[in-house]
């Protein structure tokens, strides 16, 4: 009878401690694949007597091995691993698997165990000895194994984890530099349009319409697809406010009203909203609404019908818009806020767009806590987006208005404003600085940083609008230069360049910069900002 309770605690002991070791992988979720190894290698010295656990597994591409050796449960030293190298190297020769080499070692013979980190050789190799005559019996040959084959599996797992994390990088840094490839030149596009207008007393002809529109949309489409990225990654900051949704569907018909008009469209609008409010950003909320207004404009023939509703139901606001267009099949319906998602184009993608409008509508819409459906009858039948949002809390109404409590000093505006322009895009800084001496400025022009400081020197700016991705000195460098000159000292700095992620207005934002324009700017804000004509409050 004591050898049957014996046989059987033994039994349920092994059985805990597999289950044990199976359930391992839940500590390894966020873990790179050295902790998953060094987690392995302690709960199976807690389970199998063990003299000693040696590791040798490649973990990234392009990076070394991990190599490790545990003697007697503790590490060994760098400076006492000498005396293991030949051992070692003859290990490299053992077959894996579950076969037992009897192998001389530095402490004494044992008997050893290869086991693979993965599916052959080429993944790396675990090895476990101990000098019991009975090592491994069949229970520890089922713990190592189940351990090994885990860890293995975890490393993997981390190693894709790792490969995502540095295909998103090196997403966001192509994109950062697609935003500002093309924000280059659209700036100097934008000033000359402007500068063209000025020179016909702000009379227009379709030719000019043409290309404002057409820089406009580019223009979009730039910041949407960068816009994407963003959210994705967690780096939308939204700047909340109480606000009526009317106000919010009057700015996104104006954004949208360019092309409704061009396709001769009707558009009507029905707001019944009873003065409620919503808690939310004004300028991502008119983005998501424009993108909705767009898009129904887009697949709606030439003379169709848009039509927007929005009310009040219960504790929160619904807004439909709905079109009578091209309608959206079954087959697309799944993937419709789907990144990239277009359905079927024709080839020369008379439609145009990226197929990221809806996908951005989605994302913004649910950083405000809403939701975003879309139905439609089939192709031809038209389609409805409808919206749907929580109304502000009592809570956020009260936040808003002590927020706006405190009385702020207004501090006058100045006048006669020396601006020295600096970027290394040619067009763009004549451009600009016809604009702006046009404008009544005071401008002087350099195209790098050397000569940046030079014409400073004796121009002595009071304004320093500066591009960032300057000729072997940054814009974030130069300002913290310019700023150390004993002539320059109250110098303002404004960055205008085609860098806009976060990261970049946070680097504006401590190198000493006031404001952060992305290209192309709106000219009227900039010289607003020149001119302080938004009024700079002083508490």
């Amino acid at each position: 009878m004591s050898i049957d309770r014996d046989t059987q605690q033994s039994a349920e002991r092994a059985l805990r401690d597999l289950m044990g070791l199976l359930a391992l992988p839940a500590l390894w979720a966020g873990r790179d694949g050295k902790a998953i190894v060094e987690l392995m290698i302690q709960a199976i010295e807690r389970i199998v007597p063990l003299d000693i656990c040696h590791v040798d597994v490649p973990l990234l591409p392009q990076a070394a091995a991990l190599v490790q050796m545990r003697l007697g449960g503790r590490d060994v030293e760098v400076d006492d691993a000498s005396a293991w190298y030949q051992t070692v190297a003859e290990w490299h020769r053992l077959p894996i698997g579950t076969r037992v080499n009897l192998c001389e070692t530095p402490v004494g013979p044992m008997r050893v165990i290869r086991l693979s980190m993965g599916f052959s050789s080429g993944q790396g190799s675990i090895w476990f000895g101990a000098m019991e005559p009975d090592f491994p019996t069949v229970n520890q040959i089922a713990f190592l194994r189940a351990a090994t084959s885990q860890a293995a599996t975890g490393i993997q797992a981390a190693k894709a984890a790792h490969e995502r994390e540095e295909a998103n990088r090196s997403k966001d840094e192509f994109l950062a530099m697609l935003g500002h490839e093309l924000r280059n030149p659209l700036a100097p596009i934008t000033t000359a349009l402007e500068m063209i207008r000025r020179e016909r007393g702000n009379v227009t002809d379709k030719y000019y319409e043409i290309i404002d529109r057409q820089v406009a949309h580019l223009s979009r489409l730039v910041e949407d697809l960068l816009d994407v990225s963003r959210i994705t990654r967690g780096k939308i900051e939204l700047h909340r406010e109480s606000l009526r949704i009317s106000s919010v569907i009057t700015r996104a018909v104006e954004a949208a009203s360019p092309l409704v008009e061009q396709r001769k469209q009707r558009l009507s609008v029905e707001v019944s909203d009873d003065g409620a409010q919503i808690f939310g950003d004004l300028t991502r909320l008119t983005q998501a609404f424009s993108n909705l207004l767009n898009n129904a404009a887009k697949y709606t023939e030439t003379g169709g019908e848009i039509r927007v509703e929005a009310r009040v139901v219960a504790s929160q606001v619904l807004i439909s818009v709905r079109d009578d267009g091209v309608g959206i099949s079954a087959e697309l319906m799944p993937k419709l806020f789907t990144i990239f998602e277009q359905g079927r184009t024709t080839i020369d993608r008379s439609k145009g767009g990226l197929g990221i409008g809806l996908a951005l509508v989605k994302n913004l819409v649910e950083l405000h806590g809403g939701s975003v459906t879309a139905s439609s009858d089939g192709p031809g039948q038209g389609a409805t987006f409808t919206v749907t949002l929580p109304l502000a809390t009592p809570a956020e109404i009260a936040s808003m208005r002590a927020a706006r409590a405190p009385t702020k000093r207004i501090v006058p505006s100045c006048a006669g404003t020396r601006v020295l322009l600096v970027d290394d895009n040619a067009d763009s800084l004549f451009s600009m600085e016809a604009f702006l001496s046009e404008s009544g400025f005071d401008v002087a022009t350099a195209m790098d940083p050397i000569q940046a400081l030079e014409v400073a020197t004796h121009f002595e700016p009071s304004v320093a609008v500066l591009d960032i991705g300057l000729p072997g000195m940054s814009g974030y460098e130069l300002a913290v230069i310019l700023r150390a000159q004993p002539q320059l000292v109250g110098l303002r700095l404004f960055a205008l360049t085609g860098y806009g992620q976060a990261e970049d207005l946070r680097r504006s934002s401590t190198a000493g910069f006031e404001r952060h324009f992305v290209k192309p700017v709106a000219l009227p804000n900039l010289v607003d900002a020149l001119n302080d004509k938004k009024d700079r409050l002083a508490n």
